[in-house]
């Protein structure tokens, strides 16, 4: 087999992917932006002193928060606050643009079968790959030339800006070449995302280890390169060097893996299954199972880490507070209230993971109506009600088990790094409290799929916006019943404060108002709807 690389047609396939995939790029860089921006004009006037910029650095120097935003450079100045403030969504946020963009425009174009059709004409077997990396890294660029504008237009540095911008569109280059690489690797998008997000997990982790002691093992990640690039501090080179010969050595290993298999095919093939399906699987309820576990599993491991992790840093986070006597000022609260309002922050952050979790698994029925699996399954003597019924009953136990791994790994942390058992009552319910916000989602998911399941994927965008009034909401001084209206702080900031019981009836009355709207609307629409 012929391991050459032929890459001609590039042209041909970027126009092709720029005329089906505009829209999505577009919304991934304009969303981002979007965060950028509203951080960057919500700032600008709360540290425009030197005072200001001390106070917040003494405010933001705790163990917890170097494990969720990195050990930020130049946090006596503007730049570096804005750096600090976006650190959380940016880790997470830009390595899930480069993979979105990467992985359709190659393995999800794989997988369909019009990758078959487009290499049917004259066309180099790599022209797409290629074609799909240039657009992936072009929506960084312009994502980082246009947080550079926002930064500079907000008062921070100018050159500590255009670094920054640098910086940040190279920590989605180095993600765009991993994805690139491990499509080649496995036969199914989800595998693609699974490991991709997984690597991402791993390099966040890392990073926030080797920031909380301020080690060497902040180089073993590219969270920790992002990091120690030093924008509004004293750049360093070294960072920009590993990121671009790590991307550019990814690259051309998904090339050269590219090359070397057949179209359609994988590194690591699929494992063929059994001749005849077991009898669990011949019943609505066992597709369902079968279809949902992988999903059900990755975000359960994803919140048990995450919320473990956060957890067992709440004593080292008090030892940190008590020792800085400023601090402790700024604060103005005792411990109890400290460890709530920290509490608080990760109920609502696993909060957010449990909604991400119920609309990746929503969105998977319209991936059934749009492969055509769905049209083959109701040929059989089965009603609509009757396929749509199981995956939903799925959902809500999966939804309940991550909700429940989350709380109990965030509980237990916490507990455990307080020595005080009390807490595991607290977080228990306190998580249980934010069920009502992901029914609310997950009903306005299931209404847009019973009635326009083309805009189903635009739930995410209330999602998006949601998470940044609750998470990034009060911090930014928007109006308070702006970000206690939003999703997510319809249940108010448990367990600092008690349940609010009318926005969680809201919540949740709401979310069923919805999911059988959209029940009544899959029985009455076209299937496929075009």
């Amino acid at each position: 087999m012929s391991t050459s690389v032929h890459t001609s047609g590039i042209g041909i396939n970027l126009r092709v992917q720029w005329r089906t995939g505009w829209k999505g790029l577009f919304a991934w860089v304009l969303g981002l932006f979007a965060v950028v921006l509203l951080t960057t004009t919500s700032i600008t006037g709360l540290y425009d002193t030197p005072a200001k910029l001390r106070s917040y650095t003494e405010s933001t120097a705790t163990p917890a928060l170097r494990m969720l935003n990195g050990a930020v450079a130049g946090m006596d100045t503007l730049g570096g606050v804005l750096v600090n403030e976006l650190g959380f969504f940016v880790g997470f946020a830009v390595p899930l643009l480069a993979i979105a963009l990467t992985v359709r425009g190659t393995r999800r174009e794989e997988e369909a079968g019009r990758l078959e059709l487009l290499l049917a004409c004259r066309m180099g077997r790599q022209a797409p790959l290629v074609a799909a990396v240039l657009l992936a890294l072009a929506a960084l660029l312009v994502l980082g030339a246009l947080t550079t504008i926002a930064f500079v237009a907000a008062g921070a540095d100018t050159l500590g800006s255009v670094v920054y911008g640098a910086d940040l569109a190279l920590f989605g280059g180095v993600f765009v070449g991993l994805t690139a690489a491990l499509a080649q690797a496995f036969g199914h998008v989800r595998s693609v995302w699974g490991a991709s997000l997984a690597l991402v997990l791993a390099s966040y982790l890392v990073r926030g280890i080797g920031a909380v002691d301020d080690t060497w093992v902040v180089w073993l990640s590219p969270h920790g390169w992002y990091d120690e690039a030093a924008p509004f501090g004293d750049p360093q080179v070294l960072p920009f060097v590993l990121s671009i010969v790590t991307a550019l050595l990814l690259l051309g290993l998904a090339l050269r893996l590219s090359a070397g298999r057949d179209v359609g095919g994988s590194l690591l093939a699929a494992r063929s299954g059994p001749h005849r399906a077991a009898p669990a699987l011949r019943t609505p309820l066992g597709l369902a199972l079968r279809e949902h576990r992988g999903t059900t599993l990755g975000w359960a491991v994803l919140v048990v880490v995450l919320l473990g992790t956060y957890g067992s840093l709440t004593q080292t986070v008090i030892d940190a507070i008590e020792g800085n006597p400023d601090l402790t000022a700024f604060l103005a609260g005792g411990e109890d209230e400290i460890v709530e309002q920290m509490a608080a922050m990760f109920v609502l952050l696993l909060s957010m993971l449990v909604a991400g979790y119920v609309l990746q698994s929503l969105g998977s029925l319209r991936a059934e109506e749009v492969s055509g699996r769905l049209e083959l399954q109701l040929s059989e003597a089965r009603g609509r009600v009757a396929w749509l019924a199981p995956h939903l009953l799925v959902i809500t136990i999966g939804t309940l088990l991550v909700g429940v791994a989350g709380a109990l790994a965030l509980a237990v942390s916490t507990a455990a790094a307080l020595d005080d058992s009390s807490w595991v009552a607290t977080l228990l319910a306190a998580g249980a409290a934010h069920l009502p916000v992901a029914l609310l989602l997950a009903g306005l998911s299931v209404a847009l799929f019973g009635w326009a399941p083309r805009a189903q994927p635009a739930v995410w965008a209330v999602f998006a916006v949601a998470a940044v009034l609750a998470y990034m909401g009060p911090g930014l001084d928007l109006p308070t019943w702006l970000v206690e209206w939003s999703p997510f702080g319809l249940v108010g900031t448990v367990p600092a404060e008690d349940v609010d019981v009318t926005g969680s009836l809201l919540a949740g009355v709401g979310g069923l108002c919805l999911l059988g709207l959209g029940v009544l609307g899959f029985t009455r629409r076209d299937i496929p709807h075009r």
